[in-house]
């Protein structure tokens, strides 16, 4: 026997399932964005301290880290 509850309970776990998978892409562009971002700063931070070259590598590391997250994420959104 199956009540309206249990019928409205699994209503919106399928609903939710449909959300979540729907929102993966969204989800790891986003993540992909911060990682390449971080990444390239930090290893542009290090190359600074290693070549004592104050802020070159890090801006550097920013802006290509922003061109390459920015590109995957027009990669996700505008896919056909």
């Amino acid at each position: 026997m199956t009540s309206d509850s249990d019928n409205f309970l699994e209503k919106s776990f399928q609903q939710f399932q449909r959300f979540v998978r729907q929102s993966g892409p969204a989800a790891a562009a986003a993540y992909t964005l911060l990682a390449s971002v971080l990444l390239l700063a930090l290893l542009g931070y290090l190359l600074d301290y290693y070549f004592n070259a104050s802020p070159i590598f890090l801006i550097f590391g920013l802006g290509l880290g922003l061109v390459i997250g920015f590109y995957e994420l027009a990669k996700i959104i505008f896919k056909k």
